[in-house]
């Protein structure tokens, strides 16, 4: 690690070091005071970057930085891991960092204890000093493995757990675009959704685009069927067919394969993508894709390495109001006008906060059992919002 240190200060350091030694640093704790902003800094000759000492720790150069990622799937599946992928590199390419030499992206690492533990230690022993969990199932693991790496930073994807910083996008809020788009589009009240596995996420999505079709038109309702994957073409299809034999012609989803886009084309219905801009597979279905945009994030962390201040207690629940939680562009081949500029004016409101997807209004929000899920003019907090043990009033379907 390369340090600028003026001759003063060096011989300063070197009395100190008889009295309290020297070390390597380390990660921030709960009670470590922020980084000086007023600090002096020194120009890199890259133009890139620019290091300095901090209150919390010891910068550290672009240079320096190597980054590990480990992924269930593979970096171009189309989805979920090339979203993580294509946020990872982003970010490193905005703050200077090669993504050829400094990245190393870990494929097809199993859920279990074993395959972990391997990938990690591969990721270690090639000099990264922080490490991806781009999977909500290694929570656990690489909680109690970041305890035998304390120079390594551990970032994961998900609920906050112990030992390792956090981060998760407030998905809700682009997902209810989505909905309010298609009940808007909608010629009749019904509405469907193919989801994939009854996991947290996917049921927040569901009743984000529930809500959102509900804003759009209050008779609306939104039939699931599930795939029980997260990734298997023919039950995707199966169920995207399914809701077209009843006669749903709009519908959301939550998939990483091609097949409802293209079985929506091809019977002349209509869906919103997901995990990324969907369009190209099905042009004349696709409206308009949810995008997971992780770079924020992402960035965010890489820089407060780089600056010493980076704490695991950190967790990172963006929005729409960082651009993290968005839709792509939308298909104005098939969206009329209106509808776009309707979506777009719902799109500032949700930034600017005016919107909150899970308000309870003037009626409270109730699930579809009856219960009462926020009471009238209060929101659901965010412990609630994450875990989504529920589906919201007008979806019809089991979790």
């Amino acid at each position: 690690m390369k340090k600028r240190i003026s001759a003063l200060v060096l011989a300063m350091l070197f009395v100190l070091s008889a009295l309290i030694g020297c070390g390597q640093s380390t990660k921030a704790d709960d009670t470590t005071a922020p980084a000086d902003t007023n600090a002096s800094t020194e120009a890199k000759e890259s133009e890139s970057q620019t290091t300095e000492e901090t209150a919390s720790g010891t910068s550290v150069e672009a240079a320096d930085v190597k980054i590990g990622v480990i992924t269930t799937l593979v970096k171009n599946d189309g989805g979920w891991c090339q979203a993580q992928y294509e946020g990872i590199t982003g970010a490193m390419e905005s703050v200077g960092l090669d993504t050829e030499t400094q990245l190393l992206f870990l494929e097809n690492i199993a859920e279990e204890q074993s395959s972990v533990q391997a990938a990690v230690d591969q990721l270690v022993n090639e000099g990264c000093q922080i490490i991806f969990g781009a999977s909500t199932g290694y929570a656990p693991i690489l909680s109690e493995l970041a305890l035998s790496y304390p120079d390594v930073y551990f970032a994961q994807v998900g609920d906050k757990v112990e030992n390792i910083i956090g981060y998760q996008i407030r998905d809700y809020q682009a997902m209810y675009l989505c909905g309010y788009l298609m009940g808007l589009m909608s010629d009749s009240d019904e509405l469907g959704y193919s989801a994939g596995m009854s996991e947290a996420s996917v049921r927040r999505g569901i009743n984000a685009f529930a809500l959102g079709a509900k804003a759009a038109n209050p008779n609306a309702t939104v039939t699931v069927m599930w795939a029980n994957s997260w990734y298997d073409i023919a039950a995707e299809t199966e169920c995207a067919n399914t809701l077209i034999n009843m006669g749903i012609k709009y519908m959301g989803i939550n998939a990483s394969s091609p097949a409802i886009p293209e079985a929506c084309e091809k019977a002349g219905a209509f869906c919103t993508g997901y995990h990324m801009d969907m369009k190209d597979r099905a042009p004349k279905a696709v409206t308009t894709s949810f995008e997971w945009n992780w770079a924020p994030i992402i960035t965010d962390i890489i820089e407060q390495y780089m600056a010493g201040t980076l704490s695991t207690d950190t967790y990172y629940f963006w929005g729409a109001d960082k651009d993290c939680a968005r839709i792509s562009d939308i298909n104005m081949d098939i969206v009329p006008q209106e509808v776009a500029d309707k979506v777009l004016e719902m799109k500032d409101k949700i930034i600017s906060g005016e919107i909150e997807v899970y308000d309870g209004g003037e009626e409270g929000l109730k699930d579809n059992k009856g219960n009462v899920l926020v009471a009238p003019g209060e929101i659901m907090s965010d412990e609630d919002i994450m875990s989504q043990m529920f589906l919201v009033e007008n979806v019809k379907g089991e979790w």
